[in-house]
């Protein structure tokens, strides 16, 4: 059997500095979890028995922007993405935690909520952290209309 060629990824385009204007149409497209050039498709597939959680589309309907504009690692940074953000969570809402329980903490509670805070949220966050990292790519390196095919 003959594989199927793959179409060709465009990754040199030119990087562009967005208007206050365009990033914020792009915060409102991300906040939606949707296509971040057209803002009309969903990124991330539905969920349906037997397939994953968090599957993103290959295109979206609605424009046929290709999501994944790289080679096999495009995603890569949405796992840094992820990372960062479960980790400044974690701080955040423990600091907020001990202050607001101050001088009578909880220890033990809060060891508990540390653990499964730290093991739940990177794992339901990473689909929309994938979103986030396309949006930022779209943000910064604007779609050719050869992704577009």
């Amino acid at each position: 059997m003959s594989a199927v060629p793959r179409p060709a990824r465009t990754t040199e385009t030119e990087l562009e500095v967005p208007s206050l204007a365009r990033g914020l149409r792009l915060l409102g497209r991300f906040l939606r979890l949707r296509c971040p050039h057209c803002g009309g498709g969903p990124v991330l597939a539905r969920w349906r028995v037997g397939m994953p959680w968090g599957v993103i589309r290959d295109r979206c309907p609605a424009c046929h922007f290709r999501y994944e504009r790289s080679d096999d690692g495009y995603f890569a940074a949405a796992m840094l993405i992820n990372l960062i953000t479960s980790e400044l969570l974690f701080a955040f809402s423990f600091a907020v935690a001990i202050l607001a329980t101050w001088p009578e903490v909880p220890w033990d509670g809060l060891t508990y909520y540390a653990a499964a805070a730290m093991l739940l949220f990177p794992l339901l966050f990473y689909p929309v952290s994938k979103v986030l990292w396309l949006t930022i790519d779209v943000m910064l390196r604007p779609v050719t209309p050869a992704e577009l095919r």
